[in-house]
């Protein structure tokens, strides 16, 4: 190789180089809106294991019967066996985000769309916590009713109308908390890492 060569080598060298360094500079623009995910998966995490443990509690705290408790811990037990899946694939991902490197833009969609998989498996989990949450809240009324009087029948005719539009009501409730819930807890910091991605597209 002659001087004219070598020059024109170091030349190209110094722009391969030039090319890179702003595509690692977005790369590690990644780590604060991680960061913020991890953090809020991490209080989630001890909120609803708390939560969940709490709800064990609760036909001692409303004082069922023994009708009444079997009933409710027979559902207890399936949200606990949903629950623990859920929380199995939750601790999974959040161990991938720990370990996720930043230093391709291939390991960053891969991060992306994993974030965005763990989003929809969490709203997911919420609406199936809906059923229980239903039955639960007639349980409790009814075993608040019984325990009043009684005498009186559990159900009475304005029961037929009233507490189906009070189920449709609560499941829009849980459908849309959930979903205001998950966009401003995580939805917001995908979006910058989306940004981000899109922003090295452009560069390419």
């Amino acid at each position: 190789m002659n001087l004219d060569e070598l020059q024109e080598a170091w030349k190209q060298e110094g722009k391969d180089s030039d090319s890179l360094n702003p595509t690692l500079e977005k790369l590690k623009q990644v780590n604060q809106p991680l960061d913020k995910i991890r953090f809020n998966m991490k209080k989630e995490l001890i909120f609803q294991s708390l939560a969940i443990v709490l709800m064990g509690f609760w036909p001692i705290q409303f004082r069922f019967n023994q009708q009444f408790s079997m009933a409710y811990y027979s559902i207890y037990l399936l949200l606990l066996i949903v629950s623990l899946y859920y929380f199995y694939r939750f601790y999974g991902f959040f161990k991938m985000m720990h370990n996720y490197s930043g230093n391709s833009k291939d390991s960053l969609y891969e991060l992306y769309y994993e974030i965005r998989i763990n989003m929809e498996a969490y709203k997911s989990f919420s609406f199936l916590l809906v059923p229980f949450a239903m039955i639960a809240a007639l349980l409790i009324v009814f075993n608040s009713r019984m325990l009043k009087n009684p005498e009186k029948p559990l159900l009475t005719d304005a029961d037929w109308i009233f507490i189906p539009i009070v189920l449709v009501c609560m499941t829009i409730f849980i459908i849309w908390a959930t979903n205001r819930w998950v966009d401003s807890f995580y939805g917001k910091h995908a979006k910058k890492i989306k940004n981000l991605l899109d922003e090295l597209k452009e560069s390419e």
